[in-house]
């Protein structure tokens, strides 16, 4: 797939993981590491979602469709997918917006 990131900040992190392992925990980095090397590899976002990796959910209360990916117990990989509701499973592009923690009164974006 086809991976874009929402930021400059964001895609400094993603590009150069020695940077955010200086930000983040190694095992959150690893997960990260691991999720994206699976996206990146997968030819869309169903050949993705079919592995079952990183028990993917999909968020509500976004303008474009937004899924959640786990990397730890409450911490997320936040990504867009370049596609409608009809589309998901064909989906060639997303686009990275970064780690959170959304659980709670309010989210705590690590990486944003």
């Amino acid at each position: 797939m086809k991976i874009t990131y929402a930021n400059k900040k964001v895609e400094k992190y993603f590009t150069d993981y020695s940077k955010m392992k200086k930000k983040l925990p190694f095992e959150w980095v690893r997960a990260i590491k691991k999720l994206m090397d699976h996206l990146v590899a997968a030819d869309n976002f169903g050949i993705f979602l079919s592995l079952g990796l990183g028990k993917p959910e999909q968020l509500s209360g976004y303008k474009q469709i937004t899924y959640s990916l786990h990397v730890s117990a409450n911490v997320r990989l936040i990504i867009e997918l370049n596609a409608n509701q009809d589309t998901v499973k064909i989906c060639e592009e997303i686009e990275v917006e970064g780690v959170s923690d959304y659980h709670g009164d309010k989210d705590n974006w690590y990486i944003s």
